[in-house]
């Protein structure tokens, strides 16, 4: 018989919610770690993939910042913290 265990919902996370999470893990961690920045993009990566994820993790970890790309390639966006929600 399989065993059950209670959890708090809170700190479940399953399905494409798991993966969104570990690709938000970087940029929570640079958002932690200064008040601005630029996120230098390697080969295959996706311009608005990247901005989505820095929007994402902003948000959820309570802050509000700006972004923008600082060549026409979308290669290098820079970003500051701006408040905090």
């Amino acid at each position: 018989m399989p065993k059950f265990t209670k959890l708090n919902p809170g700190d479940v996370v399953v399905g494409r919610g798991r993966a969104a999470l570990e690709a938000r893990r970087p940029f929570i961690e640079a958002l932690s770690a200064a008040d601005a920045g630029k996120i230098e993009l390697e080969r295959g990566e996706k311009p608005a993939t990247v901005k989505r994820l820095l929007q994402d993790a902003a948000k959820e970890s309570g802050m509000r910042i700006r972004s923008s790309w600082s060549d026409p390639k979308q290669q290098v966006l820079f970003w500051k913290k701006v408040g905090s929600r």
